[in-house]
């Protein structure tokens, strides 16, 4: 496994990530848009890789975290991550399969689910693709980590978006707000942030269309925004 640091947010944080599971602007864009963390919060990050979504909201929010990785090569770099980062008094590594987890009462739960079902025509392996843990199963898992009243965030894939709206009323976790990502304003939507609040259902709110790059090249100044003054 070949293994590189990289900085981010102009070098307020830093990681070891694997060539085959790379950080994107995308989950740059789903960490400035997670909701419901306050310092006080317990934020579990279901599928943490090597750490970034819950390094950013430890760092962002001065919050615990439970990081929960299965995969042992990623959950190594998720280790070396939090001491690289000095978030050990903040940030917990667990090696868990998210379908067993057994802690309850969190405020806060997020997730950056692999995107593509098993059978998906473009298959061409690695992370981004189900193997044995489904869209389902993190969904399942969210409700049942979470507190009454708790908020779910999960990225997906715009076109998985029946998915999230039909497996979440079977655990009681209810869509009440979505942005969807744009990859130009020309492009129809790739990506979209979901947020799901347990047991407390509502109308659903859908906030103002985010564009990542202009149709000339490079990003839209809110990206720009994101990138410079997310964490500070």
């Amino acid at each position: 496994m070949e293994v590189r640091e990289v900085e981010f947010f102009r070098g307020k944080l830093r990681f070891l990530q694997p060539d085959f599971h790379r950080i994107s602007v995308d989950l740059v864009l789903f960490a400035s848009r997670i909701k419901g963390v306050k310092g006080s919060s317990l934020v579990v990050d279901l599928g943490a890789g090597f750490g970034f979504l819950s390094l950013v909201i430890a760092k962002r929010w001065g919050c615990r975290v439970v990081a929960v990785e299965r995969d042992e090569r990623v959950f190594s770099l998720l280790v070396e991550n939090i001491k690289l980062n000095g978030l050990e008094g903040l940030v917990e590594p667990i090696k868990e399969d998210i379908r067993y987890l057994k802690l309850k009462g969190a405020d806060v739960a997020v997730s950056n689910p692999p995107f593509f079902p098993k059978d998906y025509s473009k298959r061409d392996g690695g992370f981004h693709f189900e193997e044995d843990t489904t869209l389902k199963d993190f969904i399942v898992s969210a409700s049942r980590v979470l507190r009454d009243g708790g908020y779910a965030n999960f990225l997906i894939p715009s076109f998985r978006l029946g998915e999230i709206f039909h497996y979440s009323r079977e655990v009681n976790l209810h869509v009440r707000e979505l942005t969807f990502m744009f990859p130009t304003q020309r492009k129809p939507a790739k990506l979209t942030i979901a947020l799901l609040r347990r047991n407390l259902p509502g109308q659903v709110h859908v906030n103002p269309p985010l564009v990542i790059n202009e149709e000339s090249g490079g990003y839209t100044p809110a990206v720009e925004e994101v990138l410079e003054n997310f964490l500070r």
